[in-house]
């Protein structure tokens, strides 16, 4: 039986038409945002399969009964740790877009690295006030150093592949201890103690669960090199935020890049704001969550995900499966 596959987010021209290559073979396909006045009920009570970006933001809270015959939620984005899974309806089964952004996150994150290990951007702060300091800093060479990457999935994979490029040594950590990936080491994050003693740049790459948040506090900290780098492209509360300042203030020989904020207008969760005043400090490196940002970024990664859902619905391998009771307190 053909499926019915909602698209919930905005949808332009290029959108729809990575949604029709990855599935206008198998099911049809409705667009929310062209829902005739009073016929948004009747659109969603049709549905099989959504495809969001913003879930909640997308879908009225009043609207969930009517989501009676779903199947399943295939997101467009990454990390779901917003879902209001306590709220949202139980039945459907839920696929975020595993490696749906990896190839342009993996650039950012090399990026962020490249930028600190080389010291960039506290050299040209320097040349904007006239100052012309070439031993201001060591910098640090990435051959031979250690890439410790805290969530060996899509986006984790492909940044330890470009840092290969550079020579580090790769060690990786998942949920299961096992790739075929090309790593020196694999582990869980039960090995992340044992590691971070001999890390020089520590990726976290991890989704936000009540298993991961604060995966990164003082203890952890203290155990990394003084001079080890710390780069976040996940999600900021991964990190304990006041012990990550405390520790760069001590530190100034730690660097971290961050694309992603304790507080941050992402999800309309209000304006971008640090309780600590990270920014003041010479060894952070920062960009506004914009790292899935560059051409063709949303109509490749929308490809991914319908691939994705119908793979799931062909009875294929399929990615991105979320427990909800990883989130659930």
């Amino acid at each position: 039986m053909e499926k019915t596959i909602v698209v919930t987010c905005p949808a332009p021209g290029s959108v729809r038409a990575a949604v029709e290559e990855g599935a206008a073979d198998y099911a049809e396909i409705l667009y929310l945002e062209d829902a005739p006045e009073g016929g948004r009920a009747a659109m969603l009570s049709s549905a099989n399969a959504l495809v969001s970006f913003f879930f909640n933001k997308e879908i009225k809270e009043e609207e969930y009964p009517l989501l009676e015959n779903l199947e399943v939620l295939q997101s467009v984005s990454t990390g779901l740790d917003f879902l209001p899974f306590d709220k949202m309806p139980q039945k459907p089964v839920l696929l975020c877009n595993a490696g749906g952004w990896a190839p342009q996150i993996a650039e950012h994150t090399m990026a962020l690295l490249l930028a600190l290990s080389r010291r960039i951007i506290p050299l040209h702060n320097d040349l904007a006030k006239g100052v012309f300091n070439r031993d201001a800093f060591s910098p640090m060479s990435l051959r031979g150093k250690v890439l410790t990457v805290a969530g060996y999935g899509g986006i984790g994979r492909a940044a330890a592949e470009l840092a290969r490029a550079f020579g580090m040594k790769i060690r990786a950590l998942n949920s299961t201890g096992k790739t075929n990936g090309d790593v020196d080491f694999m582990g869980t994050l039960k090995d992340l103690d044992t590691v971070l003693p001999d890390t020089d740049v520590l990726l976290l790459s991890l989704p936000l669960n009540k298993h991961t948040r604060g995966i990164i506090g003082e203890k952890e900290l203290r155990l990394m090199k003084k001079n080890a780098i710390l780069l976040n492209v996940a999600r900021a509360p991964l990190v304990v935020e006041e012990a990550l300042y405390n520790h760069m203030k001590e530190n100034p020989d730690f660097q971290a890049g961050f694309d992603v904020w304790w507080k941050e207008p992402t999800w309309g969760g209000g304006d971008f704001a640090l309780d600590f005043p990270f920014m003041e400090l010479a060894n952070i490196a920062g960009s506004p969550h914009n790292s899935n940002r560059c051409d063709q970024g949303m109509e490749k990664a929308t490809l991914a995900a319908v691939s994705n859902l119908t793979a799931f619905f062909k009875g294929e391998k399929f990615g991105g499966l979320i427990r909800r009771e990883d989130y659930m307190v």
